[in-house]
């Protein structure tokens, strides 16, 4: 099979847009541990210890951590349809 010089550079172009499009994404979907605690309003080293199991978070804690963890979720895939839709134009 034989492409032409368009087809090759719309491939290319098209390849590079999805590399682009993963790494954006797989940097958007893991939270740091910092940035959790940020949203949910918590320390940093509480945080590492609930996730250790060194205490355990009250009701209200839980529930801030719950919410900020569905805030990144929706904003990560808000971002993900954006780049979705700006990755399939030629």
């Amino acid at each position: 099979m034989t492409f032409t010089c368009r087809q090759v550079s719309y491939m290319t172009t098209t390849s590079r847009r999805v590399r682009s499009l993963l790494r954006e994404l797989l940097d958007l979907a893991t939270p740091t541990l910092r940035d959790v605690a940020r949203a949910a309003g918590i320390s940093y080293h509480a945080i590492r210890q609930y996730r250790r199991g060194e205490r355990t978070p009250s009701p209200a804690v839980l529930a801030r951590l719950a919410t900020a963890l569905e805030r990144h979720a929706q904003r990560v895939a808000q971002r993900a349809a954006a780049l979705t839709r700006g990755s399939h134009r030629p």
